[in-house]
């Protein structure tokens, strides 16, 4: 309106908009990579016996109350990441190189090693070396910091490169939310891409494509409504999700797109504000005004969603 401020306090949904889509980002940033891999491996090349086990214990993740996810990420990962910064980014980083490089590594070996792990159970081997880059990032963290930061890698970000550094930030949403999100994607694609007709996959294979080449040019264009379906799910579960982002994000209003940085959700606003609002004022209905945005966000990315899985279905259904 035209009113001076002492008259009429502004209101502006930008910083929580912008927040939502940031904690959004972040959060698919971390799960869609890993869900949807997880997914490609355990419908089309793990060992069946070991899928009756990982499939129920990855969907299973999805029961965790997200109150508890937003309490531990608050209280225990935040102030962690906090001393240990370096080490987080290194595990970010190093872990999906690490496991290249192992697959790699893997291929090389002569085919008598090999055969000796069963076909399926090759991801097994993938927990060790994980758990070592986990174990070998946290360690050298402080080696780390001190050798290229100054002893504190927060100052160094801080006076050095400008950037403020928030206890409760990004990163800490992406982990959190990611977390929560993983289940959900994975098991929708997982069950897109198992459900591919195994006719097609035998098919490919007696023409002389490989596994890997059956998998893209094949499976991934079979699934691929499914699996857009369940990214989509997944974004609208972030969208919306309110416990990890008002217990993790500080609820900083601030329109930043670094990591390091603090954020408000809509969702998380309308929690904090609404039961301290006065009922018809202003602040009120903007209130009410964030809830409806947040509902045609969702329904738009739900509504695009549903468009182009069916002409993705109508294109591939001729395989």
């Amino acid at each position: 309106s035209s009113a001076s401020n002492d008259f009429e306090p502004k209101y502006s949904l930008v910083p929580l908009t912008f927040g939502t889509l940031k904690a959004a980002f972040y959060a698919m940033l971390l799960a869609i990579p890993i869900a949807l891999c997880g997914a490609l491996y355990t419908a089309q090349f793990m060992a069946p016996k070991m899928r009756r086990y990982v499939k129920p214990s990855i969907e299973i993740m999805e029961a965790l109350p997200t109150v508890i996810l937003g309490f531990l990420a608050g209280l225990w990962l935040a102030p962690y990441v906090e001393l240990h910064l370096p080490g987080i980014i290194a595990i970010l980083v190093l872990t999906p190189l690490g496991i290249v490089m192992t697959a790699y590594g893997w291929s090389l070996l002569p085919a008598s090693l090999r055969l000796r792990i069963p076909d399926g159970w090759e991801a097994a081997l993938l927990l060790p070396v994980i758990a070592f880059i986990i174990w070998l990032s946290v360690t050298l963290s402080p080696s780390f910091e001190a050798a290229f930061f100054g002893g504190d890698m927060r100052q160094w970000l801080t006076n050095e490169m400008g950037i403020a550094f928030d206890q409760r930030n990004a990163i800490i949403v992406g982990i959190a939310m990611g977390f929560a999100i993983i289940p959900l994607v994975f098991s929708i694609a997982e069950d897109a891409v198992f459900g591919v007709p195994k006719h097609l996959i035998q098919g490919s294979l007696a023409l002389g494509a490989t596994p890997w080449q059956t998998m893209v040019h094949v499976v991934l264009l079979t699934a691929s409504p499914g699996i857009f379906s369940a990214v989509m799910i997944g974004l609208g579960r972030a969208v919306g999700e309110t416990m990890i982002v008002l217990m993790a994000t500080g609820n900083t209003p601030v329109m930043d797109f670094s990591p390091f940085q603090g954020l408000r959700t809509l969702s998380a606003n309308i929690a904090v504000e609404l039961p301290e609002s006065e009922v018809n004022s202003t602040h009120f209905r903007i209130l009410f005004l964030a809830g409806l945005v947040l509902l045609l966000f969702t329904f738009f990315v739900n509504t695009l969603a549903e468009i182009v899985r069916q002409r993705l279905r109508k294109k591939y259904s001729t395989l």
